[in-house]
């Protein structure tokens, strides 16, 4: 489990410093601030950050609307545009950008949240359109990644720390790792389908388990060994699971 990471371009030292500070109470760590572009492609190439909040008009002339193009060509990342100017002009230039999220500075904490939970959203659900975006109701996966909300954040579990995930009481899902165990907003059918089946597996009704973190089966009492832990292993599925796990070895 990791806190986002969250790259911000902003030249002015009070809007940095407030930016640090409300992303700090939230609980995600920022990676910067950068002020000019150079910097900022530095920062960017050099630790691939869950988000980006950049000010549409950096110092020395940088344009916003031309660095989230060149950021693109990089990698694509939810980005979000800040600005202290609510103008027609600059409104306009913004929105044909298309950027994940708008801030208007000075930054409050709840826009801030706001904004990056529709940011991230909006790139784990291209499908879903972004006016259906009211709250954080269904986690996500990302290239890999969950997006689990915990109280007022959000949290980032890497698929390779995961050992399974399986029904909660209320319908949901759990996801359990080594040391924790995250409550996840989906259903597990819901979530068998955004999997890697490469990495991840059915054994059970009720559980989904990573392949690399199996140690051993017992085929006479129908469990699966992950991390001294016993979960459970369907009739149905004993036969497949077994043919998956030769080819991996």
């Amino acid at each position: 489990m990791s806190s986002l990471k969250i790259l911000v371009a902003e030249d002015d030292p009070l809007h940095a410093a407030r930016m640090e500070m409300l992303l700090t109470e939230i609980g995600y760590e920022m990676i910067g601030p950068a002020d000019d572009e150079g910097t900022l492609l530095r920062l960017f190439k050099a630790t691939l950050p869950d988000i980006v909040i950049l000010d549409i008009q950096l110092k020395g002339g940088s344009d916003g609307v031309d660095i989230a193009a060149r950021l693109s060509q990089v990698q694509k990342v939810p980005l979000i545009f800040a600005t202290s100017y609510t103008d027609a002009t600059t409104m306009k230039r913004a929105v044909a950008a298309n950027p994940f999220a708008y801030l208007i500075k000075p930054v409050e904490k709840g826009a801030l949240q706001a904004a990056i939970e529709l940011a991230l959203f909006k790139f784990g659900r291209p499908d879903v359109p972004s006016e259906a975006f009211t709250s954080w109701t269904e986690d996500l996966v990302i290239q890999d990644f969950f997006f689990v909300k915990a109280g007022d954040k959000l949290l980032k579990v890497s698929a390779d720390d995961i050992l399974w995930v399986e029904v909660a009481e209320d319908r949901y899902c759990d996801i359990v790792t080594a040391d924790r165990r995250y409550h996840l907003r989906t259903s597990l059918s819901s979530l068998e389908s955004k999997l890697n089946t490469q990495l991840f597996f059915r054994t059970h009704r009720t559980c989904i388990v990573n392949l690399r973190k199996v140690d051993s089966i017992d085929e006479g009492d129908f469990t699966i060994s992950i991390d001294g832990r016993d979960v459970p292993l369907g009739k149905t599925f004993k036969a497949s699971l077994l043919k998956r796990l030769k080819t991996l070895q």
